[in-house]
């Protein structure tokens, strides 16, 4: 089983370096240009199941890559959310990561410490939800299927850290989550590895 976790495409909040977590933000021009170009990349590449997540950034990008793909359904998993910031959504990203007293500073910089702020998500929360995620795919999908998962930056993370079994304090390791990009995952044997991790550039498979 093969399973591409592609994030998003860009939004104006991207743009603009403002968080959003579970905000629900759309895709913004250029967003809908770097799906299309991801999705023509992959065009060849065969896929039988996909999910995303219900928020609209995810299921826009979901949109533009199954656009001809008549035997893919799309199955929508709230699942594949991003973390929640709680009452913190929307706050600029410059100003958290140069204030060591928000509680989100924490997040990007020692997330081993981190307390999300009121209404907010854990980690383990977010790393649960993706354990039970990935425990749904493996139990519903043949062991031979190819499955595209849409959905957000950290939610990859989390998943990448699950498999890796990586501490939190691993959580931000390795490349950044760009837009559009692909990280893709292997289960084999009863058992998940990582094949590539958040590359625009990867030969995907046919």
């Amino acid at each position: 089983m093969i399973i591409y976790l592609i994030r998003h495409g860009e939004t104006d909040w991207n743009c603009r370096s403002k968080i959003q977590g579970q905000a629900d933000i759309p895709l913004n021009k250029t967003g809908r240009k770097q799906a299309k170009l991801a999705a023509a990349r992959m065009a060849g590449t065969p896929i039988d199941f996909a999910y995303t997540s219900p928020l609209r950034r995810a299921m826009e990008t979901a949109g533009i890559f199954l656009t001809g793909r008549k035997n893919c359904p799309l199955h929508t998993s709230s699942l594949l959310k991003e973390i929640s910031y709680g009452v913190r959504e929307g706050q600029p990203l410059q100003l958290i990561h140069h204030c060591p007293f928000l509680r989100l500073y924490n997040f990007f910089k020692h997330p081993e410490r981190y307390i999300p702020p009121r209404e907010g998500e854990t980690i383990q929360q977010l790393k649960v939800r993706s354990q039970l995620f990935l425990k749904e795919v493996t139990c519903n999908c043949k062991p031979d299927s190819s499955i595209m998962v849409f959905t957000h930056g950290a939610f990859i993370k989390a998943t990448v850290s699950i498999v890796k079994q990586l501490p939190n304090s691993a959580f931000w390791s390795g490349s950044e989550v760009q837009n559009c990009s692909a990280t893709i995952l292997e289960f084999r044997n009863g058992r998940f590895g990582v094949l590539n991790i958040c590359s625009n550039s990867i030969p995907f498979r046919q």
